[in-house]
């Protein structure tokens, strides 16, 4: 049997005969793929960083925080007021108690320490020992130390004006509390560093190596740095929109941070409230029956003093001169007046090391220091625990810093071309408002 040839074009157009299985798959177009969509979102992350370190799309505002300490009350007001403070306060309640309650005596009324951040007793007692006008505004705030104390003077300076005199009223507490495990921790510093830059501290600032690595991921990372104002703008956000959505009904009785503060005591303890820290008149049988006797307190924050945590203080202690020498400031130390049953729960020695480390401090740095603390002129009626000078105490011992300025020829020269400095300002400054109208 014989087979017919194929066609003669079919031979010309056939390839050469391979089995099927050897033939190659057919191709398909080339994909890119990543191996690793967790690199590539970290390469988003790294160049998305990267780039917001040249600029910045959102321009959040540093004075906002989570909650309204009292760090948030004192510099807010300082970027809203247009008063010019020639001197400036510094310490810890020992200083804000003394102020604020010869102030109430002194004004007879009640002040809301929300909003009153001066002396109007020290301006008038040094309008009266020196020719010229003076404005204060106190940096001083409960539990501050010499670090909240730097910090605090720098945003001064960086948000509103810089002060001619610095008066820094301490206490021994202020360097070996133990309640205190690092300067970071305080309300102060985590409010005031949004504010200022503290490159040439971190390394004094953060004992925990957890914190350390927390600082520099905010330095370093744009979205860690900020993600407390991302989570404002959020939560703005969402309120605004719920008040909208969802108004709330009407009602006699609203609920209010009072009412919060009662139902949840521990929620942001350290946010206030205006008129919830208030100073009134007070006269001497009640300020008398009010005396509390604070030792357990105090055996407490006396009880383990860490020398890591005096050295750090004292470090910061130092930083203040250098910054006050750096902008042409005044620094005045005062060694506020505590009773002697506070200082017998110091160590043996503990007071007298303290006192002779601040007049070391004051001749390395050349600045007055004034130890005002008389045991001959200052009595328990005179206290309103241990520490704290009540209204009576506290106009004794303003008028002594304004008499202690006054006895120091070089010191009082200075507070003097301050007064007349800002008095020719003022002038000034009211000759241009006639001027206009």
């Amino acid at each position: 049997m014989t087979t017919a040839a194929p066609p003669e074009s079919a031979v010309k157009n056939a390839g050469p005969l391979v089995h099927p299985e050897l033939l190659p798959a057919p191709s398909e177009p080339r994909k890119y793929k990543f191996r690793s969509k967790f690199l590539l979102a970290l390469a988003i992350f790294v160049a998305f960083n990267a780039s917001m370190t040249f600029f910045q799309p959102v321009p959040f505002d540093p004075y906002k925080f989570n909650y309204k300490g009292w760090a948030w009350w004192t510099f807010n007001e300082l970027r809203q007021t247009n008063r010019i403070s020639n001197v400036a306060l510094l310490g810890s309640s020992t200083m804000v108690s003394a102020v604020a309650g010869c102030d109430a005596n002194y004004l007879k009324k009640g002040l809301d320490l929300t909003n009153h951040h001066q002396s109007v007793f020290l301006e008038d007692q040094l309008k009266k020992r020196f020719p010229g006008d003076y404005h204060t505004f106190s940096l001083a705030a409960p539990g501050q130390m010499p670090s909240d104390a730097y910090i605090s003077l720098k945003g001064m300076v960086a948000s509103s004006t810089r002060p001619d005199v610095v008066i820094y009223g301490l206490a021994p507490r202020d360097f070996i509390d133990s309640t205190l495990s690092a300067p970071g921790d305080t309300d102060t510093f985590k409010y005031v560093t949004r504010i200022v830059n503290i490159d040439d501290v971190a390394q004094r600032v953060f004992r925990n190596p957890y914190h350390k690595l927390d600082w520099l991921l905010q330095r370093t990372v744009y979205l860690y740095g900020y993600a407390l104002d991302v989570r404002l703008a959020l939560d703005e956000a969402t309120c605004k929109f719920l008040n909208y959505a969802l108004p709330r009904p009407w009602t006699k009785t609203p609920f209010t941070w009072w009412d919060r503060n009662r139902l949840l005591p521990n929620y942001m303890p350290a946010e206030i409230h205006p008129e919830a820290v208030m100073a009134g008149p007070i006269d001497r049988k009640t300020a008398d029956a009010k005396f509390i006797d604070n030792t357990v307190e105090y055996l407490t924050r006396y009880n383990h003093p860490d020398k890591h945590t005096y050295k750090t203080q004292m470090y910061f202690l130092n930083k203040i001169a250098e910054f006050c020498r750096k902008e042409r400031m005044e620094l005045i130390i005062v060694n506020m007046p505590i009773m002697l049953d506070n200082i017998r729960l110091l160590k043996p020695g503990g007071y007298v090391n303290y006192l002779q480390s601040l007049r070391e401090f004051g001749v390395a740095h050349n600045l007055a220091v004034y130890d005002l603390n008389d045991f001959a002129r200052y009595s328990r009626l005179d206290f309103h625990d241990t520490v704290h000078l009540n209204a009576f105490g506290g106009q004794k011992f303003l008028e002594d810093v304004s008499g202690a300025i006054q006895r120091d020829p070089r010191v009082g020269e200075i507070v003097t071309m301050s007064g007349e400095h800002l008095a020719r300002h003022k002038e000034l400054a009211s000759r241009k408002a006639l001027q206009v109208f």
